[in-house]
Parts: C-alpha cells; sequence; structure tokens
C-alpha cells in the first residue's frame, strides 16, 4: 500500500483518488476552494444548475463510462442534435427539409473535411475547435449528451463514491509548497507522503513544481500554449432560441446552447442557455480578435442579443465567467511521469491522455491513478 497524495479536487483528481483508492492505496486528497468538482461544478439556483459554460458529455468517453458504473441510479441524457444545431451563415448541421444538402453535410462531416463550414462548426462545438475526432464523430453519430443530473450531479456520483471508501476531500486548503514525499500547506501543516498526485491545473503544478525542480518545470512548462474562453449562463423563464438546440458563430469562436431544449429534465420551465466565447485574446493561441477580456465578453452579449431576443428581460439566474482556462496544453501535453524520479505524477487535460477535455482531465486521473504503484521502491 502506497501513501497516496492528491492536490485537486477537480474531474482529475477525482477520478485518481478513486483509481488508486481500488488498486489498494491509502488516499488523502486537498482542494484549494470551497467546493470540489473544478469547472464541472454548478450552483443550484432556483432549479437551474449554473456553472462555467457549455459543458457536453461524450457518450461512452472516460467520464460517461465512470460515473454510469458509480451508481445504481441510471443515468439519463438527451443527445445535441444535428438536425437543430445551426452554423450562422451556413444553416443547420442536418437540414430536413433538405434531403439533398443533409447528406452533403453529413458526408463533409464524416470525412472530416475542415475546409467545410458546417465540417468546422461541429468540430467547434463538438471540442472547441481543437484536434479531438472522437469528440467530432460523437457529433456526428448524436452522441454528445446532456445529463439530467447536469456536471453538479456527475461530480456528486464520484465523491460519494470515494466517501463510501472513506477517502475524505478537504476543501479550503492550499498547498503552499512540496518536496519529495512531504507538502506543506499555507496553514502550516505538512503533510508526509509516498507518492504526490497533481491534479490541479498547469498554471499552479507549475509553481509547485518549480520548487522541486526549477530547471525541469521551466523546460516542460514553457511549452505550454493556453487558450482561454469567456462565458456566459442564463436561467430565462422564456424560450428565445425556440426550437433550436445550439448556434454557432465560426466568424467569432463563439456558441450558444440551450441545456433544457437538449434535455427537459434538466430544468423545471423556460430555458437554459450557456454561452462561450473562445480564444482571440492575446495570450491565447491562435489568432487575436479582441484588444482585452472585456471586449471579448461584450462580444458574447452581442451574440446572446442577436441569437436569443430579449433574453436580458427574462433572466432568472445568472452566471458569467470573464476568462477561464479552456486549454492549457493547446500544442502540447505533459507526460505524466515528467517528474517522477521525485515521486510524483501528473493529471489533467494538460497531461498526455487519448482524450481532450473533461475526458482527457479523467482519463489523465485515471492512469496517474494505476502509475502510483511504479512509484514503489
Amino acid at each position: 500500500m502506497v501513501r497516496a497524495l492528491i492536490i485537486g479536487g477537480g474531474l482529475a483528481g477525482l477520478s485518481a483518488a478513486l483509481t488508486a483508492t481500488s488498486a489498494g492505496h491509502h488516499v488523502v486528497a486537498l482542494e484549494r476552494a470551497k467546493r470540489i468538482g473544478g469547472r464541472a461544478t454548478s450552483q443550484p439556483l432556483d432549479g437551474f444548475s449554473i456553472g462555467y459554460g457549455p459543458h457536453l458529455l461524450m457518450k461512452n468517453g472516460p467520464l460517461h463510462t465512470m460515473t454510469k458504473k458509480l451508481s445504481r441510479v441510471r443515468l439519463a441524457a438527451m443527445p445535441l442534435r444535428p438536425h437543430k444545431t445551426e452554423v450562422l451563415g451556413h444553416g443547420l448541421v442536418r437540414p430536413t427539409g433538405n434531403v439533398s444538402q443533409a447528406v452533403q453535410n453529413k458526408r463533409a462531416i464524416s470525412s472530416r473535411d475542415l475546409t467545410n463550414p458546417i465540417a468546422r462548426g461541429a468540430n467547434f462545438i463538438s471540442n472547441w475547435g481543437f484536434d479531438d475526432m472522437k469528440r467530432f464523430d460523437s457529433f456526428n453519430k448524436g452522441q454528445l449528451l446532456v445529463s439530467n443530473e447536469g456536471w453538479a450531479g456527475l461530480v456528486g456520483r464520484m465523491a460519494a463514491a470515494l466517501d463510501e471508501v472513506g477517502v475524505f476531500i478537504e476543501c479550503g486548503l492550499e498547498v503552499s509548497k512540496i518536496e519529495q514525499g512531504k507538502a506543506h500547506l499555507s496553514d502550516g501543516r505538512t503533510i508526509e507522503t509516498d507518492v504526490i498526485v497533481l491534479a490541479c491545473g498547469a498554471k499552479a503544478a507549475r509553481r509547485l513544481l518549480s520548487g522541486v525542480d526549477s530547471a525541469m518545470a521551466e523546460e516542460h512548462f514553457s511549452k505550454l500554449e493556453r487558450t482561454t474562453a469567456s462565458t456566459i449562463e442564463v436561467a430565462l423563464d422564456s424560450k428565445p432560441m425556440g426550437e433550436h438546440q445550439a448556434v454557432i458563430n465560426l466568424e467569432r469562436s463563439m456558441a450558444l446552447l440551450d441545456y433544457i431544449q437538449i434535455q427537459p429534465k434538466l430544468g423545471p420551465s423556460g430555458s437554459h442557455l450557456s454561452a462561450i466565447a473562445v480564444g482571440g485574446l492575446a495570450q491565447d493561441a491562435g489568432p487575436t480578435r479582441y484588444a482585452s477580456v472585456e471586449e471579448r465578453m461584450e462580444a458574447l452579449e452581442l451574440f446572446l442579443d442577436e441569437r436569443a431576443l430579449g433574453w436580458r428581460n427574462h433572466i432568472v439566474q445568472e452566471g458569467r465567467q470573464a476568462k477561464i482556462s479552456l486549454n492549457e496544453a493547446s500544442n502540447h501535453k505533459l507526460h505524466p511521469l515528467a517528474f517522477a524520479k521525485h515521486n510524483i505524477v501528473l493529471a489533467g487535460a494538460w497531461v498526455e491522455s487519448t482524450h481532450t477535455l473533461a475526458d482527457g482531465a479523467v482519463e489523465s486521473g485515471q492512469n496517474a491513478g494505476r502509475l502510483i504503484s511504479k512509484m514503489q521502491g
């Protein structure tokens, strides 16, 4: 049995904790925030689950597969429908009234022809423009899902499973420094451990690892390129998008989804709009479109004004994130054992895996949990 300290209570950290516990290791998990889940968390307000921007669950991906196994309660999920998804200026992804066009669009997506605007739109809403053909294919097959439990429900399943086996995640604790076999907390306490799993974000991991091996940390983390996003989530007592489930603006790298239109069980009535603007800042990977975060948020509001007429007059609850890290490794990912000589394993969407986004975080966490055994001796 190995004593494992997991730093980070997001999807990667929770997955690492579950896997390590199943392998018989003694696990302690810490989260700096007041609650677990990271960007996968959400807050229930007036019956709506307000979160951190659009999330679509890939059917039979790492997250979907794991959470289904953690509870006897059936996970009810509905797919985003291509025939209810519009690419602005180019029409519906799969128009029901035009068989010829629908066949052409489906052929372009199936062949992954990203010179075609419909295929680019499908790629964008599948994985926010990043290179994940699994999610791209899933959208085409109607396998990108919205769960009736929301993302907080999925995180809740993971937390409940950990609680059942006696693993408690301590929230509100910040790790100020790590070294081989030890983690120092900002409240003055020290935790001794055999293996540390860094399942926090890349920025926090770099800070901690710089204190362990500054040259190695610089070598690895200087290669990472980050992409940020701005998000707006609003619960409305109206349905301004009508039958549309999603609208994509390729020119501005934006998308707008109505969760309740996709999964009616998710909310009591009205609509739950989730809008995102990806990249465009000078520090983001890719072309620069905005002079500031404020300008990007204003553009996102304008997109909502155009595609969800009158939304401002029907708000029940609202959540905004001016700047979140959407992808911390747009061009390069770190090996999970890059710092193995210090008995440190890495986990997160910025660590090597065969998936991206939430599934990448879960898969890397599971890999980290399995790799703990290799740190013995």
